[in-house]
């Protein structure tokens, strides 16, 4: 695999650390730019999340149980455990009647700082729901009752649920089944990996839905990412990188576990993906801005708050400037 140095950070001036990865973009026409090799296969981790999502839509189950539209975009995500997602993760284990004892994971606290320190205060227990995959597992358990009458096997590879879910992934990469690899993510589910180009050929058919040629797939990609854009912090949080930029309807970004974002701009037709191979998160905001700057495209809105949010100074513990982190990559 061929990789090149995406970012480089600086102490005093001095370099310390390089963040090495690959970066592709495409349109509709296939990779138009792009850093390091775009062929090798690469595990999706959570940015597969608005894809996986999509049967709940196919199968009417929103309807079927009278999920709102903010409900239905916490299957997309990869949520802080906020108290706004606790309170739509309650809300749709009471219309649908799944219990939190049948998610496989293990109880944990939320990934949000202040809400676990909260929690821990209180001397609240740990919950499944605060697993940041938690949104993600009730629509496979939801799409694993309908499908076979049973919730318990939601997870298992050879399940119809799996299956389905394999299938769409196949369909929106344009990947053959076969040419998927199968892993297991960290939350216990089956996980994706195709070549690292197709990653950026779904996030591209996400946006520009008009691309995909299966008219059921077509309408379920378009209401999910409209509901997402309608209710941005259920795909993160407030303040969190993939939130920020679906708060505009020309966006739609996902985080993926060890250094994997995927990206979509709508008015430029183009799909992006981009892996940090050491695994790190923290470049995802300059991973985003940079891209942004490379291509040319505009959105004071967006790139206004990334700056605010994720400035590229390094801070250490007394909150003191002591260095700062830039891109190095062109496409």
């Amino acid at each position: 695999m061929n990789t090149k140095v995406l970012f480089e950070e600086y102490r005093a001036d001095i370099l310390e650390c390089v963040h090495s990865g690959t970066v592709c973009v495409v349109d509709k026409k296939g990779v138009i730019a792009s850093v390091g090799d775009t062929d090798w296969t690469c595990f999706y981790r959570s940015a597969s999340k608005p894809i996986q999502s999509l049967p709940v839509l196919i199968h009417g189950l929103d309807k079927k149980y009278g999920l709102t539209e903010e409900e239905m975009a916490l299957f997309s995500g990869s949520h802080w455990g906020d108290q706004e997602h606790v309170r739509v993760l309650e809300s749709i284990m009471e219309k649908t009647g799944l219990k939190e004892e049948q998610m496989i994971m293990l109880p944990t606290y939320p990934n949000r700082v202040f809400e676990r320190e909260r929690l821990l205060k209180n001397h609240m227990p740990l919950r499944k729901i605060y697993h940041n995959c938690s949104g993600k597992h009730l629509g496979m358990m939801l799409l694993a009752r309908e499908l076979e009458g049973r919730v318990s096997d939601y997870w298992v590879r050879s399940s119809r649920t799996q299956q389905e879910i394999l299938e769409i992934i196949s369909m929106i990469t344009d990947v053959a089944v076969k040419e998927i690899k199968i892993g297991v993510d960290g939350c216990g589910v089956p996980v994706y990996a195709v070549p690292f180009h197709a990653i950026a050929d779904s996030y591209l058919r996400l946006v520009c839905p008009e691309l995909i040629k299966d008219s059921v797939l077509r309408r379920a990609v378009e209401q999910n990412v409209r509901m997402i854009h309608q209710f941005p912090h259920m795909i993160a949080g407030k303040d969190v990188v993939c939130s920020v930029l679906a708060s505009s309807g020309d966006l739609l970004g996902k985080s993926g576990a060890m250094g994997v974002y995927a990206m979509g701009i709508r008015s430029l037709g183009v799909g992006i993906a981009a892996k940090i191979m050491d695994g790190s998160h923290d470049e995802f905001a300059a991973v985003v801005q940079r891209v942004f700057e490379e291509l040319g495209y505009v959105n004071h809105e967006v790139t206004r708050r990334l700056e605010e949010l994720y400035p590229s100074t390094i801070v250490n513990d007394n909150l003191e400037t002591v260095g700062y982190r830039r891109s190095v990559f062109q496409l």
